[in-house]
């Protein structure tokens, strides 16, 4: 007979999975309209304190796959689970108390400042209709701070970079305290140093117990963070696994059709991606 105290020990071991999955998403599908399918069947789950980057070329499906993980878009078909609830039966401020969306540019409308559009984070917490504390206003300062641009706060929303911008919206995220942190090609307008700044954050962040997820063009992207990776082929097939499995050569060239090579660098003590035709 199997052993009933092994048995319990397996079923707490197995709930305690269940509290920590912050994402399971089953057999996800979308097709556009009268289009193309663009992700099929994709399947993982996302725990706490877990990252996943999202790799794939231009035109594949990463942003759309992204968008189904915001309920930004509704998937064609199959399930997304956030701590367990179908997202689909959740309200708006319900998925805001979980995850916060950075997206991929944003294109500003009123001349609010920094300050008050990053405090605009917080509303899933206080609510649409009610008005900031002080405390709100404090716990957006400190995103300012983690992301070295308190000396914009003043300023006008509409008068900074795209760079600062795409800064700004990584720290609204952030005062939603959220569990899980989207960042959809969060280096895209960013400089050389602010991309490798916002990488180490996001290193930091899953140290602090946050799952985090970003789509990239660039694989040392995700060789860098480590952790999961995602490879959204361009026939919409989604491949999931631990970042150091499922990096190959092979994996890179059919998928960005060039000739690469995964390059150990021992005095960084890690890998790099790089191309053979670039001298």
């Amino acid at each position: 007979q199997p052993d009933r105290g092994y048995g319990l020990y397996l079923a707490d071991e197995a709930a305690k999975r269940r509290t920590a999955m912050i994402y399971d998403v089953q057999d996800l599908t979308y097709r556009y309209p009268g289009g193309r399918t663009v992700v099929k069947n994709a399947t993982f789950t996302l725990e706490k304190g877990e990252v996943l980057t999202i790799l794939g070329p231009n035109g594949a499906g990463k942003s759309t796959l992204f968008n189904c993980l915001a309920n930004i878009r509704r998937p064609t078909s199959g399930t997304v689970l956030l701590n367990g609830r179908n997202m689909t039966e959740m309200t708006v401020q319900e998925i805001a108390g979980v995850i916060g969306y950075v997206q991929q540019s944003h294109t500003p409308v009123f001349d609010y400042t920094v300050l008050h559009f990053v405090t605009m984070g917080r509303a899933a917490k206080v609510g649409i209709f009610s008005k900031p504390k002080d405390e709100d206003y404090q716990i957006a300062l400190e995103a300012l701070e983690t992301l070295n641009i308190v000396h914009l706060a003043d300023r006008p929303y509409t008068q900074i970079s795209g760079g600062e911008r795409q800064m700004t919206l990584i720290a609204r995220a952030l005062t939603q305290q959220p569990q899980a942190i989207l960042l959809d090609e969060p280096t895209a307008s960013l400089d050389f140093g602010r991309s490798t700044y916002v990488l180490e954050l996001i290193q930091d962040m899953q140290t602090r117990g946050y799952s985090m997820i970003m789509t990239t063009h660039d694989p040392n992207h995700a060789i860098l963070l480590g952790g999961k990776t995602a490879i959204l082929d361009r026939e919409g097939v989604l491949h999931v696994g631990y970042t150091k499995d499922i990096i190959t050569e092979e994996r890179l060239r059919n998928l960005y059709k060039s000739n690469l090579h995964l390059v150990d660098i021992p005095s960084l003590h890690r890998t790099a991606c790089l191309s053979a035709g670039l001298r």
